[in-house]
């Protein structure tokens, strides 16, 4: 990862120093480039009769700025709410968790999440619709633009389109902030544009290749991290039993834990074979509660439970239900021994004293105790055969599609978009083989290769990312940020009725205080979570 970094900031210092030097002796000048500190600037006064042309039905684009005005309020309003829940959630991340500086800048190549070249197509996409919105209602208000362009660091960053500043400035704050305001707004409606397409046209087409489970998640040096199997692999047979279904993986008779097993899966169109410890493997314990108290710990494979053997998931289940809270029953696990290569005996654990399942819940969750809840004795672990994750292949569907009229409420749709936005943290986008030869797409979009289908829906996706962010960050209450503009001229408005007594002076006065005190605000949330988390 620092190397990547490296040679990408070794690779700026050169392009920096060539542009340089060309601009020096002039070699740039006449192809309408420039150097802007460390920037390429190329501009040109050609297609500014584009842009008339575009601007023509004056009609629509004052009303498509009306609006782009209310979703951009809207976006800010909840941008800043976002930001400001997520400074109180600061100090519960550890250090070695913490965001670094490259994940902040939303550079391909340079921000390890965002794939190189589907990055520079959503960013080419959100630079000239930004731009290009902006120039059309440059023209709209009547304003001259004097020249448009693009600016480089390696790749494309920006673009630009130049107003004429002092009619800018004269201009009423109605257009002005219409100008600000549908950059911002048409990367976001553009971002949902593709969102819809993808929900209704391309992701809803695709279906399993087959329906045996798929590794979602894997526990780390677990059995399965330890023989090799990675996220995406499908199950297909345990042992020489066939298992075409995620019930049939949960319920699985295994032989004892710590014995070997063989399983064949797919992954990446290969069907594989290896041997696999078998077992119920803890992924995680929960401190002061009865498992942690008892001496369990990650890693550890449950041999048996209250005298019953733990072959497969459904058994811990099972065995779980028949107790109550309060009751001490013995359980007996084995750990990894690096010098012998297996698992053994731990003979430092030998019972656990269980608690209500039902007051845990009543404790962290009371919002999930339902009619139909079921108490019973309560360990706090939780586990996974082989310290494999696995559910049905629908599971990474329903996690890939947008989150478009799956959901009942508010809240559940912002916390399913955040998941849809968070896919490239899951490695769930771009999706890559190991993925997408588990589906096929049916129907018209059948027609096409596999490839070129999954191209698509990739390319789709980041164009969606990028706008999403894109937008999201300019509607920020931030100078020099289009939202920061908005804020300014928004607030300027306000004070105005309600200072009718003060100066042009004292106002403006006033409405600069404000935005630059807010500004420094908005900058101080996002460096907090660089740096919130390195302080504690």
């Amino acid at each position: 990862m620092y190397e990547s970094l490296l040679l990408v900031l070794l690779a700026i210092c050169a392009f920096v120093l060539i542009v340089r030097t060309a601009d020096r002796k002039g070699w740039i000048k006449r192809y309408g480039m420039k150097a802007y500190g460390p920037f390429l600037m190329w501009s040109t006064r050609r297609g500014k009769g584009a842009l008339d042309l575009l601007a023509r039905p004056k009609r629509l684009w004052r009303a498509y700025g009306a609006v782009a005005k209310w979703v951009c309020a809207i976006v800010m309003v909840l941008m800043m709410a976002l930001l400001l829940w997520e400074a109180t959630l600061v100090d519960q991340i550890p250090a070695e968790s913490a965001p670094g500086l490259e994940l902040m800048l939303g550079i391909p190549g340079v921000n390890p999440i965002i794939p190189l070249w589907y990055g520079i197509l959503g960013l080419i996409v959100a630079i000239v619709i930004h731009e290009g919105a902006h120039g059309i209602l440059t023209r709209v208000g009547n304003m001259e633009v004097r020249s448009m362009g693009l600016i480089f660091l390696l790749v494309p960053l920006g673009a630009f389109v130049e107003p004429d500043e002092e009619a800018l400035v004269k201009a009423d704050k109605r257009r002005r902030m219409s100008v600000y305001a549908v950059g911002p707004a048409t990367n976001i409606i553009v971002g949902l544009v593709c969102a819809l397409l993808l929900s209704s046209m391309l992701i809803g087409s695709v279906e399993p290749v087959r329906e045996s489970p798929i590794v979602i998640s894997l526990a780390d040096d677990g059995p399965a991290d330890r023989a090799g199997l990675r996220f995406g692999a499908q199950i297909v047979q345990l042992n020489g039993t066939e298992i075409l279904t995620y019930e049939e993986f949960q319920s699985f008779p295994g032989p004892d834990p710590g014995t070997n097993i063989t399983i064949s899966y797919y992954y990446n169109g290969e069907l594989r074979t290896t041997e696999v410890t078998a077992g119920v493997m803890l992924t995680s314990v929960s401190s002061d509660y009865p498992a942690a108290k008892a001496g369990l710990r990650a890693g550890m494979l449950l041999h048996s439970v209250n005298g019953t053997v733990i072959r497969n998931d459904a058994d811990l289940k099972e065995v779980l239900r028949n107790t109550v809270g309060g009751q001490t029953i013995p359980v007996t696990v084995l750990v990894y021994d690096k010098a012998v290569g297996t698992y053994v005996p731990e003979p430092t654990v030998r019972n656990v004293t269980l608690m209500s399942r039902l007051a845990y819940y009543q404790e962290v969750s009371p919002g999930s105790i339902g009619e139909d809840f079921e108490d019973y004795g309560f360990m706090g672990i939780n586990s996974a055969y082989m310290g494999a994750g696995v559910n049905s292949p629908e599971i990474i569907l329903d996690r890939i599609a947008p989150p478009i009229g799956e959901v009942d409420d508010f809240g559940s749709f912002v916390s399913a978009s955040l998941g849809y936005i968070a896919l490239p943290f899951y490695g769930l986008a771009p999706l890559t083989g190991s993925i997408t030869e588990l589906f096929e797409p049916q129907g018209a979009w059948g027609a096409l290769p596999n490839s070129a289908f999954w191209v698509l829906v990739n390319s789709l996706y980041w164009i969606f990312w990028i706008n999403i962010m894109v937008g999201m960050t300019n509607v920020l209450p931030a100078v020099p940020l289009d939202g920061g503009y908005l804020f300014r001229d928004g607030l300027d408005a306000l004070v105005q009725k309600v200072r009718k007594g003060a100066s042009e002076q004292e106002r403006m006065r006033s409405v600069a205080t404000i935005t630059n005190a807010l500004s420094i605000f908005v900058l101080f949330l996002i460096l907090w979570q660089l740096i919130g988390p390195r302080l504690g």
